[in-house]
């Protein structure tokens, strides 16, 4: 269609082009500018930023073509030169942006990398204006940018540009390939191409002495080409997969955790092997023991296969035997221990000795029970180890009764390979949750600039909506990556961001309405916070929006606590927890149902309330829809009161979380 265009009419064909490729430039910008805080690969902020400038310089040369008309007084050396600065700016970008790539490596953490990458977004910004700028001023102000054309042909100034910016893509293209490794195939293999026919389009140009000859046209059909390959590149894949181009540099540190965790797995299962082959040999014989019942020799046959510590402990856990590699241990000699100058319990750690108390206790009352215990030692010289005990009692005899015996060995190995994948295990964790965060910060800034496609009002109060569901979730992803907890959160915390952006983006206008919260620290797990985030997120919105027209003045409580504080409070007991005023639930139930659940959350307003027809568990509000359904998830009971104002009032347990 475009070749048949030129045909007929050139400054048609020569517009559409032009106007085509400022179009991707400005849509690459967009969606680079619009993930600046989240993005990761400067590759890819160099040319989001880099191509705001390529298209607006682009669509001056295009508005300064001959034949347009717009700018009076200028010859076609103006359409030329604009164009040689765009593409100068072009391959610059192309030149520059794997410097910073290679440069800037793996070495930094996640978040503090990714906010250094906004300033620098701004940066580049800075840096791309200022040049522009001085561009700009040396054709228009100080006209002392070179001539490009002349009727005729092209200057030798513009056949130098032209070869200058084709060497400069070129360079690119071997920096791109040295960088290949921080890119997926498909989008490498699509800039590279891009960047070749760019190459061809800037050849093809300099070779005509007519701009607008028909054979000119071929150039222009090699920019089409190029920037809709950058368009297929970056904002394609962006919009279809943005995880796969945005966020590569978070998936690839996540799969080198896995790839720890897998490495770590494998060296924990050997250990334990090693352990199990070296320790836990079962005796192949006993022999009786001697009239004394302290003959060392009666236990040769049991210790000849074990490594660890074998002992004998009178009925008051004196040592009185002791075989095996007690010095190299526990650094005491075994004469220490028999002597009774060294008491095993003294080397014990003092945090560890109770849970070792509590289990001889249990010992002593059962004859046939077995204790197992994992606890620390203090060696002699300083350093801890892990030591794993295995004790029991021996068969009552009388030259035995209330003897103990048992055996102990080395599991520091065991241990440190255990902290070391709870370890990788809790960064996975975090690093999943930064991105979800991401990938729903993406989702929301997607509905952004879909909504700046509308203008009726009802269309654009559903996208914020939308944007303020996906905002909560993410902000308890985020809360769990930067909590010292993976699993749980702080919901009071919590609560308070999230009111606080609410407020934030509803209160326009309005600056009367005022936020009252009495919360309770309380952790609660996600499949329950991420419902109740929600709920909040629904409820709050419903009286920002609602309950308060034309900027009449309020307020709204939030109230979050244990049924126990509550209790407590109004000086109940047991499962007698009735309401504290004594009034009756819209549904004939009161407040003793609240007995049965841990948690109470209550959202209020003095606003004008919900009119006494309004059935709120069944209604085509979808906010009130998802209350609901999001209520009956947690296994929660919901109701409402209506009068002074809106009250509801949420009560919950939190089972798979932790309180």
């Amino acid at each position: 269609m475009l070749y048949l265009i030129s045909l007929n009419n050139y400054l048609l064909f020569y517009t559409v082009v032009e106007l085509f490729s400022v179009y991707v430039a400005y849509v690459i910008f967009l969606i680079v500018w619009k993930s600046r805080n989240r993005l990761e690969n400067r590759y890819l902020i160099i040319l989001g930023v880099g191509y705001f400038f390529i298209g607006s310089v682009g669509f001056l040369s295009t508005l300064t073509f001959h034949g347009m008309g717009i700018f009076t007084g200028f010859a076609t050396n103006l359409a030329v030169q604009l164009g040689i600065i765009a593409r100068l700016l072009e391959s610059a970008s192309f030149l520059v942006a794997p410097l910073f790539l290679i440069r800037t490596g793996e070495n930094q953490e996640g978040n503090s990398r990714t906010s250094e990458n906004a300033v620098f977004a701004w940066k580049a910004f800075l840096a791309y204006a200022v040049t522009t700028a001085i561009c700009l001023a040396s054709i228009f102000i100080f006209q002392n940018f070179p001539d490009s054309y002349i009727q005729g042909g092209f200057t030798p100034f513009g056949v130098i540009s032209g070869y200058m910016i084709s060497f400069m893509l070129l360079c690119s293209l071997f920096l791109l390939y040295t960088a290949r490794d921080r890119f997926e195939e498909d989008v490498l293999r699509l800039l590279s191409i891009s960047i070749v026919l760019t190459i061809f389009a800037e050849l093809s140009f300099i070779f005509y002495s007519q701009i607008d000859e028909a054979s000119n046209v071929v150039s222009l059909l090699f920019k089409i080409l190029s920037f809709y390959l950058i368009y297929k590149a970056i904002v394609d894949v962006g919009f279809e997969e943005p995880c796969s181009l945005l966020f590569r540099e978070l998936k690839h540190r996540e799969e080198d955790f896995r790839q720890k965790a897998f490495f770590l797995g494998d060296e924990y299962s050997h250990i334990c092997r090693m352990i199990a082959r070296r320790y836990l040999t079962e005796p192949r014989s006993m022999e009786e023991e001697d009239d004394r019942g302290e003959d060392p020799g009666s236990y040769r046959s049991f210790m000849q296969n074990l490594q660890g510590i074998g002992f004998q402990f009178s009925n008051d856990f004196k040592m009185v035997f002791i075989h095996g590699p007690a010095e190299k241990m526990t650094g005491y000699s075994k004469q220490n221990f028999l002597s009774g100058k060294v008491d095993w319990q003294e080397i014990v750690l003092a945090e560890d000795r109770p849970v070792i108390l509590r289990k001889r206790k249990k010992l002593r009352l059962n004859p046939d029970f077995i204790v197992e215990s994992e606890y620390r030692i203090r060696k002699k010289d300083g350093e801890i180890k892990w030591v794993r005990e295995i004790i029991q009692k021996i068969p009552e005899k009388p030259e035995s009764s209330g003897k103990f015996q048992g055996l102990v060995y080395d599991i520091t190995e065991r241990k440190m390979a255990e902290e070391a994948l709870e370890k990788i295990d809790r960064i996975r964790i975090k690093e999943v949750h930064h991105r979800i965060k991401n990938n729903l910060q993406v989702i929301s800034s997607l509905l952004s600039l879909q909504a700046e496609k509308f203008e009726d009002r009802e269309v654009l109060e559903a996208f914020r909506e939308s944007q303020n569901r996906v905002a909560s979730i993410a902000m308890i992803h985020e809360e769990l990556h930067e909590s010292e907890s993976t699993d749980t959160l702080d919901f009071s915390d919590y609560l308070k961001k999230l009111t606080a952006d609410l407020f934030s983006s509803y209160r326009v206008g309005n600056s009367n309405i005022n936020l009252k919260l009495n919360l309770e620290q309380v952790h609660l797990g996600m499949d329950t916070a991420i419902p109740l985030g929600i709920i909040v997120n629904e409820l709050v919105s419903n009286a920002l929006k609602h309950a308060f027209p034309a900027e009449r003045g309020g307020e709204i409580d939030i109230n979050f606590c244990r049924t126990e504080t509550l209790a407590a409070k109004y000086g109940l007991s047991g499962t007698d927890k009735n309401c504290p005023d004594g009034e009756e639930s819209t549904d004939g139930k009161n407040c003793r149902d609240y007995g049965s659940f841990r948690y109470i959350l209550t959202v209020t307003d003095n606003g004008r309330g919900i009119p006494e027809e309004i059935d709120f568990q069944n209604t085509n509000s979808l906010g009130l829809q998802l209350v609901n359904i999001l209520v009956e998830q947690i296994d929660g009971y919901i109701e409402l009161k209506r009068s002074p104002g809106t009250a509801y009032i949420i009560c919950f347990s939190n089972e798979k979380g932790e309180a």
